[in-house]
């Protein structure tokens, strides 16, 4: 295959939009076993996966192709019109509750008042400049998650330099890789849990695997095909059995991770799961191609954006239309009393269930409004490469969106 040749990758896709899931659940905080399960108190960590797949990706589409400063052009315009217009649009609609709040006299959880603290106006400006996750800032701003949005920009801005100026080497992806891991130890005594503060740090680890995944498996790919010729039967059935190998892995090791130390080895145990899944060759990935998770997976970036919005307002607004609070005192490990949402575990699992089902529809709202016009929009823009006008489009395919 053509190393320019873009390819969807759907079973990694339907990942991504079942880890933006994972992460809806870890940002509610319902009365509900879900809310204690360890594996939804640690889904921060799938954003470590969200990193490792878009090196993946953004190496497999453009390693190629970014040879020159006009290519380095076309590439920040096209990741500007993945990333940019949900970002803002999201950004805005926050300062909209903001102001809704202000003027009915309202104050957002804990009794902090509108414009204050995380939604300072000034922190406007950082987000619209994409600089949230540059250590500008004490703690997360407006749109929390759109930290990583942040950190993944300029880890495609140093991703394209690098690329263009001396070429991404085998030796930086290992040097990465060593470095990241013992930067953040020194930095951190919450393992992978930065986002604010050291988010391009990580964004930069995980993404530089996904690189060296990318390579990886160019080099094992034509291999396995001519395996494959010879033995389908029992490719299939070993590619099943690591699927779920895999699978079972990332679920453990999430789940007892936490924000130990052990919690940086992240990058590495989504690299592995992308490496398995990116061969689509056994029954956990034919599950992941079904409609229902393909269908998620497109979704992925705005389910991730829009979430945050919802979390927060929908107890406000259950509030109005129900004239009662649903919030729950509820005591967790080490004597700690926390507030969750609903008044026992059905009902808490019902509003889990009601809160993904909000994000779902928003989300596909938001993919069909924003992100689509945005990514059409940095196509006109950017033009189509001079290889592309000369050589017909491949059949088949298409560049897998970027988390």
């Amino acid at each position: 295959m053509p190393p320019h040749q873009a390819v969807r990758f759907e079973a990694l896709d339907a990942w991504r939009g079942v880890c933006a899931c994972f992460v809806v659940l870890f940002h509610f905080h319902g009365y509900s076993p879900i809310y204690t399960s360890a594996l939804v108190r640690n889904s921060y960590l799938f954003v470590d996966f969200f990193f490792v797949l878009s090196g993946f990706v953004i190496a497999w589409n453009y390693s190629a192709r970014l040879d020159s400063w006009l290519s380095l052009k076309r590439f920040l315009i096209l990741r500007i019109g993945r990333l940019y217009p949900l970002h803002v649009f999201m950004l805005f609609c926050f300062v909209a509750y903001e102001t809704v709040k202000l003027a009915s006299g309202g104050s957002r959880a804990g009794g902090a008042q509108p414009f204050t603290g995380g939604t300072d106006p000034v922190a406007v400006l950082t987000n619209l400049l994409m600089a949230q996750s540059l250590n500008v800032h004490d703690m997360l701003t407006w749109n929390g998650p759109s930290w990583s949005i942040s950190a993944e920009w300029w880890t495609y801005v140093l991703f394209a330099f690098v690329a263009v100026v001396a070429g991404v080497r085998n030796w930086l992806l290992a040097a990465v890789a060593i470095a990241a891991p013992l930067v953040l130890l020194r930095l951190t005594r919450t393992g992978m849990d930065v986002t604010y503060d050291w988010g391009l740090i990580r964004s930069v680890f995980g993404f530089a695997l996904g690189v060296a995944c990318c390579r990886g498996y160019r080099l094992l790919r034509p291999r396995t095909q001519r395996a494959g010729a010879l033995h389908e039967s029992s490719r299939a059935a070993l590619a099943t059995a690591l699927e779920f190998a895999v699978l079972a892995a990332v679920v453990l090791f999430v789940s007892f991770a936490g924000k130990s130390n052990w919690s940086l080895l992240a990058p590495f145990v989504f690299s592995a799961a992308v490496l398995v899944f990116a061969g689509e060759g056994g029954a956990v990935s034919r599950l992941f191609r079904t409609r229902p998770l393909k269908w998620i997976g497109q979704l992925s970036y705005s389910i991730y954006l829009t979430h945050f919005l919802l979390v927060i307002t929908l107890p406000a607004v259950l509030k109005r239309i129900l004239h009662v609070d649903l919030w729950t005192p509820f005591a967790i490990a080490g004597g700690e009393t926390v507030q969750l949402y609903g008044r026992d575990n059905v009902q808490g699992t019902l509003l889990y269930l009601l809160v993904l089902a909000i994000t779902l529809a928003f989300s596909a709202f938001t993919y069909r409004w924003v992100e689509t016009p945005g990514r059409e929009w940095s196509r006109r823009w950017a033009g189509r490469p001079a290889a592309a006008r000369a050589e017909p489009a491949p059949a088949g395919g298409g560049e897998v969106p970027s988390p």
